[in-house]
């Protein structure tokens, strides 16, 4: 996904998770007026925050599957692969958030007596449940092949940042021309795609029948084997 698309996509979904926690805010303030300080910051405080960042995801994930949608309906799918699934980077992008969410305060000031086991507690039910989330997203994404795109598509829950330059694509939902595809290389039980520019790859699993047929489309559009020296 472009820079541009980028920025726009994180900027979207920021807005609209930030009108989202402005209603959850008002709809809770009544019952929030009475409990207790340690019980608001190092158990209700978490748990919302959590919350809007999975929103977040969602809002990301749901703008990013419009957008491929589009193009997959006006497309003739010649077949489609299981992707290679997600790299590590994606996770820590993820799980930096949630250390944020339920650790900052310490970075400030850190003492024993602050680290408090609710807090540890919901961190690792917080994990766990977006570890599960994105298991169950990864299983729903694919690469489709058409005439004139290979589509990224899917229920795509990683953390899209706003960064134009430095980026590393590994299986983003996007739609890629074949133009963008500068090689590729068929290894034992998957076929990576690299990018034009160093700017990632695609990866996807593969069997026989598969892999005849990403070497008839990729030969078709003119795409050269990648040599290692």
């Amino acid at each position: 996904m472009s820079g541009t698309r980028k920025s726009f996509l994180f900027f979207i979904s920021f807005f609209i998770t930030i009108f989202f926690m402005s209603i959850i805010g008002f709809i809770l303030r009544p019952l929030l007026e009475n409990i207790s300080d340690y019980t608001f910051y190092n158990i209700v405080s978490p748990i919302l925050y959590t919350i809007y960042l999975i929103v977040f995801l969602l809002i990301e994930s749901a703008i990013r599957r419009l957008y491929t949608r589009k193009f997959l309906n006006q497309s003739e799918i010649l077949f489609k692969a299981e992707t290679n699934g997600f790299n590590l980077s994606t996770r820590l992008i993820i799980y930096l958030a949630l250390v944020l969410i339920y650790f900052l305060s310490l970075f400030k000031d850190f003492t024993i007596e602050s680290i408090s086991i609710p807090r540890i507690i919901l961190f690792i039910i917080s994990f766990l449940i977006i570890e599960l989330l994105l298991k169950l997203s990864n299983k729903t994404i694919y690469g489709y092949f058409t005439r004139d795109y290979i589509i990224i598509s899917g229920w795509d829950l990683r953390l899209s940042l706003p960064i134009i330059y430095g980026t590393h694509v590994h299986n983003d939902s996007d739609v890629y021309s074949y133009n963008d595809i500068k090689e590729y290389f068929i290894f034992p039980t998957y076929i990576e795609l690299y990018l034009i520019s160093d700017s990632g790859k695609l990866v996807f699993d593969l069997d026989s029948e598969s892999s005849r047929k990403f070497k008839g489309v990729l030969m078709q559009k003119n795409i050269p084997m990648k040599k290692f020296k």
